[in-house]
């Protein structure tokens, strides 16, 4: 359904932005990556028990005797790299010691020991010598460590000489001693993971909110998916910059930031694209924030000289924005080339206006129009022409449904993929919202539903979305509960907002 356009106010953008913001996209304590690194915690600090008496005593911690119990056992051990991981990255932790720094410590402690400058090492499960490298990361050593695991007597002194540096001294042992006694006594009362899931959470942090920054770009794309575009084909799935989509090679001082999203990416080389940068901050990330604000002008500069008709839309969300980078926020929706923002609830309603407003025609569009009753071909060419779109985009999109047999064409009349239905339907009541609707006095009304990317406090009351889903869709059959249950489905994806 081509959807209405809307020409926002100042105030209408921000206020918008409150409205559907996305504080967070879930905690950390929520992820795969920390519940990884939390199970591995709790595997070393068990092992770590059972090689001390259960943190029996202080010298029960010391590098020596933590390195002739491992040494004895490692020939029983399942999985020694697994083993090694998680008994030196808990070690680590109870420390305060980083990689960082051993890595570039245990090779000059080697060449002291070693002074030919090679290490005794296992290869293809034999004895010999290797030169010592000068950078000598966690990830090599616990390698090199399980290599050396079938001959014990060569790995013990390197093993020790490594836990030497990790419990230097007395305090580290302490440390490692205070923490490994209260996880023993509080995993006699159920509690030891609390202990450890602060641990993990400091770790972990870094990683897994960087990683959570790419999940906006995920959501959008699980949207345009939705839509029938094809990954790589419509839409990137790397970032890419001006240069790289050209196929041109960088002079030496050109700088070209890269893009999050280019639609149509590569399916149509004709007309506008939109050009389309991500920014999720759930907290203060001001020093990055105010960089990308800086930086954005010249990109755009840019990125003009190859695409004039570019439009920019920014992808912008989380509790930063809404926060201390506020500020941020508005200077990049005041800026003169950009044209449009989303969020990441918004794109149903306003990144699909965004396509048809540069005339981008996906098969969802289509197939809403045949579930309206216009299944045979020169009525969806008549109607998209009405709307706006020229025969070449119509029928081109046509191909690709027909290719990606997202559409069946039998007796003259084009047919949709029954497993399409579900999901054409919820935007079909979707889009009646949106162009159906009207400013809602929420004093006086209730039970509205509210959608993004018009005045605020635009929305449909569900019974006159009845009326107009049935006017505009006559030839769909559902029941009030089957329409009851999709609408409900919008509201828990929050296409949409109750009240």
């Amino acid at each position: 359904m081509k959807l209405n356009k809307h020409k926002y106010t100042e105030k209408e953008r921000l206020s918008e932005f409150d409205r559907w913001i996305t504080p967070s996209l879930g905690d950390i304590k929520d992820s795969i990556e920390f519940r990884n690194i939390l199970a591995r915690l709790e595997d070393g600090f068990d092992s770590l028990s059972n090689y001390t008496n259960n943190f029996s005593s202080l010298e029960t911690c010391s590098s020596n005797h933590v390195a002739e119990r491992i040494i004895f056992s490692i020939r029983e051990v399942a999985d020694i790299q697994s083993h090694l991981a998680n008994i030196l990255n808990a070690i680590l932790l109870s420390t305060g010691k980083t990689d960082n720094n051993l890595k570039c410590q245990y090779p000059i402690v080697l060449n002291k020991i070693y002074e030919n400058g090679e290490i005794p090492a296992c290869k293809n499960g034999k004895a010999v010598l290797v030169k010592i490298p000068r950078v000598f990361d966690l990830d090599k050593v616990i390698n090199h460590f399980e290599a050396l695991s079938a001959y014990p007597d060569i790995l013990a002194p390197q093993l020790k000489l490594y836990l030497d540096l990790l419990l230097s001294d007395e305090q580290y042992m302490s440390q490692l001693y205070t923490l490994g006694v209260s996880y023993h006594k509080l995993k006699e009362t159920g509690q030891s993971l609390n202990l450890l899931a602060s641990i993990a959470i400091f770790q972990s942090r870094g990683s897994i909110t960087a990683k959570a920054g790419h999940e906006p770009e995920r959501i959008l794309r699980s949207y345009m998916a939705d839509w029938g575009l094809n990954a790589g084909s419509d839409y990137n799935t790397d970032d890419i910059d001006i240069y790289e989509l050209l196929g041109i090679k960088k002079k030496k001082n050109d700088k070209a930031r890269k893009y999050d999203f280019i639609v149509p990416f590569r399916s149509k080389s004709e007309g506008k694209k939109l050009f389309v940068q991500c920014q999720f901050y759930a907290g203060d990330s001001g020093s990055v924030s105010h960089k990308v604000v800086d930086q954005t002008d010249a990109s755009r500069k840019q990125t003009l000289k190859f695409y004039p008709d570019a439009v920019f839309v920014e992808y912008l969300d989380g509790a930063g924005y809404f926060a201390s980078l506020n500020g941020d926020l508005k200077k990049m929706l005041a800026k003169k080339t950009t044209k449009s923002f989303i969020q990441v609830k918004t794109p149903p309603v306003k990144f699909r206006r965004e396509l048809q407003e540069i005339n981008f025609l996906t098969p969802l569009e289509i197939e809403q129009l045949i579930l309206s009753g216009n299944s045979r071909e020169e009525e969806i060419v008549d109607i998209l022409q009405k709307q706006g779109y020229g025969k070449k985009e119509i029928y081109r999109c046509l191909e690709i449904c027909k290719h990606s047999s997202l559409l069946a064409f039998e007796k003259g009349k084009y047919n949709i993929k029954e497993e399409r239905r579900d999901i054409i339907i919820k935007y079909c009541l979707l889009d009646c919202i949106a162009n159906f609707g009207h400013v809602v006095n929420v004093k006086k009304e209730k039970g509205i539903l509210f959608v993004p990317g018009f005045s605020n406090n635009w929305g449909m009351s569900q019974t006159n979305l009845f009326d107009t889903f049935s006017k505009e869709f006559p030839d769909i059959e559902l029941s009030a509960k089957d329409i009851l249950g999709k609408i409900q489905w919008l509201i828990e994806n929050e296409f949409v907002i109750l009240k």
